[in-house]
């Protein structure tokens, strides 16, 4: 899959910068609720948050914009770290699965570095057709079960 979309910087005047760059992320985060503090206290301060996906590319050279409107398009490969899955995008009670897009715009000393940030969703389609119901033998008996007393 392809994530698209266009840049849109919007100025009075002319704007001078030193490159603009666009970073995409994906990461897993454990999250720790008020009420079990103590249940997860241990889990939750070992586990960092787990990136899935990292891409960065380069959009516009150092130069200017001109003032108006100027739409930059882009287009980034969803290809996952080495054999980590690309989950959908969750956002749940102890669990946080979100992608973002950065959007970074360097500027000289004097002017302060513009960065934007938005949120873009993972959804992957029905695996329904896929999946074909086949039967599974098997068999209960005494012998077979473990960990039984009599």
């Amino acid at each position: 899959e392809i994530l698209s979309g266009v840049v849109v910087v919007t100025s009075k005047d002319t704007v001078q910068h030193q490159g603009i760059s666009l970073t995409m992320e994906g990461s897993v985060n454990l999250q720790l609720s008020a009420k079990s503090v103590g249940v997860f206290e241990a889990f939750y301060n070992s586990v960092k948050p787990i990136q899935i996906i990292s891409n960065t590319m380069e959009m516009v050279k150092p130069g200017k914009l001109p003032s108006g409107k100027t739409e930059i398009p882009f287009e980034f490969p969803l290809h996952v770290k080495g054999n980590k899955v690309l989950y959908e995008t969750y956002h749940g009670v102890f669990v946080n699965i979100q992608y973002t897009l950065r959007c970074d715009m360097r500027r000289s000393l004097l002017a302060k570095d513009l960065t934007k940030t938005c949120e873009f969703i993972v959804h992957s389609l029905s695996q329904k057709g896929k999946l074909m119901p086949s039967p599974v033998n098997f068999t209960i008996t005494p012998e077979t079960l473990q960990n039984v007393k009599e």
